[in-house]
């Protein structure tokens, strides 16, 4: 092998450890957002994820950007429903409807350019759907850089 990558967004919490230990160069995803970010000219994303995504703000590896979170009940909403569907596997009208209620109300009401999915399972929700806001899932830009690295000579 000639890199290792952490494929969920979760477990990025320690990459900066894993970094310095590993024999292999980690392709970490928080800097490839981070350089999203700034190729798109965004100034203002909103998160959803995890509540330990969101409150660190991706475990602070995004300062190109600044990041609003969901406010009062919406934080633990989305923790909670973005734990019982990765868990499942699968995700059900309710918990769709409050991570679209919760990503418009981060454009809407805290100015959000678009809303991130800092969390790998919130494709279930989002694939193939019309949420009614911008959105930039954090997987498929982990996935392009691993792709990316992968093909080169």
């Amino acid at each position: 092998a000639d890199a290792v990558a952490v494929t969920s967004m979760g477990g990025h919490f320690c990459v900066k450890e894993l970094e310095a230990i590993s024999a292999l160069p980690v392709l970490n995803a928080i800097p490839m957002l981070n350089e999203g970010f700034v190729e798109r000219g965004l100034k203002r994303i909103g998160l959803l994820g995890t509540k330990m995504v969101m409150e660190s703000h991706v475990y602070g590896g995004v300062p190109s950007v600044e990041c609003v979170i969901p406010q009062g009940e919406d934080l633990g909403a989305v923790q909670d429903d973005y734990i019982a569907m990765a868990t499942a596997a699968h995700v059900t009208d309710s918990q769709r409807e409050t991570f679209f209620r919760v990503g418009r109300d981060l454009c809407e009401k805290q100015d959000a350019e678009a809303v991130v999915l800092a969390g790998t399972d919130l494709f279930l929700a989002f694939e193939g759907q019309e949420c009614g806001f911008p959105v930039i899932d954090a997987a498929e830009v982990h996935i392009e850089a691993i792709f990316r690295k992968s093909i080169e000579a």
